[in-house]
């Protein structure tokens, strides 16, 4: 599955908890079409469920026989004496079902949980009755269904055959996840201003867009196409998950102050992106958010970040500084950093370089120092093994005894590497400014310099 890595949690419901599968199933019955239908007991209903493994992706095991043809689903099924209602389709229920044609559903069904139909590559035809309420995401993603599916307010699916322009209806309030996944020739979908939620990866694979997709709150998607820096327009406040993600031509983006949340893997795999201004009012980095941008060489975390999700930086392997201006050191998720060079800088604000330490951010990061200010910089510091000065605006760097063989990064404040000197040497004229160097056995100086 193409670029699912980044939705793989796409599966809640819309408004309630997602149906899933605890167990393989309860029992099992045949319906009136014929077929061996799984079911498990929730809240004395009936929920149709796969009857394989969800945990190890074994919907529908060897051995078992999938439905065929028009599946029909009963509004009442029994066992043992005891009839329920049957309330719901859970997860994955039919996933990969491929012969199935068409499937007729009772008015008794309230939700389809996320994935129920996926990949059900011969499914031409379904009936949704008024009762559903709910729907996961990518529920018939993968199927030869010709036209739109939306319910009330809830837009849920649309054919991966749709071209050209499509304006989705301004009754809409939430585009469930994997809506419009695999439309590739679709160039541009224009987005009401009603719709306040967008499930995850609901544009991934739309390769063909030509025009960004959001509206005056949500940023749903970029184009892939797209080449060069970007500017989110200010009064977004939502960065929704996936929606930069692939983007190989996009070099910089700017987040105005006006977002305050990102979705899971927003800008994942930009490979060729180098620049990033985070909003100064965003809370948390989500998971995967910007995985394998790995062409990305610093980040400036503001200071209003408190959490940073699973594998946000993962492989982010150009990366020699992150700036953290939090005085609290964020919470930090699992593989965070993982595969960030060792030799990456972390500079954190005046007096916490202890906390952050102690805390995970030190297990992860050898080289941690500290941004104090113009206030305590000095000009002429001389630590053995090591002279260190500034003279004619260059940062200059030599061994005390003269023998000494080492390396000597110097970044600005930023966190952007500026030079890089071998034994001994000087930078060229640098911009007045604040400088760190580190040398390579950890030794971190901060120097200032000043043109008059």
């Amino acid at each position: 599955m193409k670029k699912m890595i980044m939705v793989l949690a796409a599966t809640l419901i819309c408004g309630v908890t997602a149906v899933k599968a605890q167990e393989f199933y309860d029992f099992s019955a045949v319906s009136s079409s014929g077929d061996t239908l799984y079911y498990l007991i929730s809240n004395g209903a009936a929920v149709v469920t796969c009857p394989g493994d969800i945990d190890e992706d074994d919907f529908w095991p060897e051995g078992i026989t999938q439905p065929q043809g028009t599946l029909v689903i009963d509004s009442t099924v029994t066992d043992n004496g005891t009839t329920y209602t049957v309330a719901a389709i859970g997860e994955y229920a039919f996933y990969g079902c491929s012969g199935i044609t068409s499937v007729s559903l009772p008015s008794t069904v309230e939700a389809i949980g996320g994935y129920a139909f996926y990949n059900c590559s011969s499914l031409a035809s379904v009936n949704i009755p008024a009762s559903v309420a709910n729907f996961g995401g990518y529920v018939f993603t993968g199927t030869a269904l010709p036209e739109p599916i939306y319910k009330d307010n809830v837009f849920v699916y649309m054919p991966a055959a749709a071209t050209g322009v499509y304006t989705i209806s301004n009754q809409i309030t939430y585009i469930c996840g994997g809506a419009f996944y695999n439309c590739a020739s679709l160039t541009q979908v224009i987005l009401p201003n009603s719709v306040t939620e967008i499930g995850p990866g609901a544009f991934l694979n739309c390769d063909g867009l030509t025009q960004p997709i959001y509206n005056y709150t949500l940023f749903a998607r970029l184009p892939v196409s797209y080449s060069g820096s970007y500017t989110i327009p200010d009064g977004i406040t939502t960065v929704c998950a996936s929606s930069f993600n692939y983007t190989s031509g996009l070099t910089g983006l700017i987040m105005p102050n006006s977002v305050t949340s990102m979705g899971n893997g927003a800008v994942g795999y930009c490979t060729n992106l180098t620049s990033v201004t985070l909003s100064d009012a965003l809370t948390e980095i989500p998971g995967f958010a910007f995985m394998r941008c790995t062409a990305l060489p610093t980040i400036t975390l503001p200071a209003s970040i408190n959490s940073i999700g699973n594998m946000t930086f993962s492989n982010c392997t150009a990366m020699d500084s992150i700036v953290v201006k939090s005085t609290t050191p964020p919470s930090v998720g699992f593989n965070a950093f993982r595969n960030v060079p060792a030799s990456c800088v972390l500079v954190v604000p005046c007096g916490t370089s202890e906390a952050y330490t102690e805390t995970s951010w030190g297990t992860t990061f050898t080289q941690i120092v500290e941004d104090c200010g113009s206030g305590e910089s000095v000009e002429d510091v001389e630590t053995s093994p090591y002279l260190v000065y500034v003279t004619d605006g260059c940062i200059a760097v030599y061994s005390q005894d003269g023998s000494t063989s080492f390396t000597a990064n110097v970044y600005d404040m930023s966190g952007r590497r500026v030079a890089s000197l071998q034994n001994e040497g000087k930078t060229t004229a640098l911009p007045s400014g604040i400088y760190i160097v580190c040398f390579g056995d950890k030794t971190v100086r901060k120097v200032v310099v000043t043109n008059h």
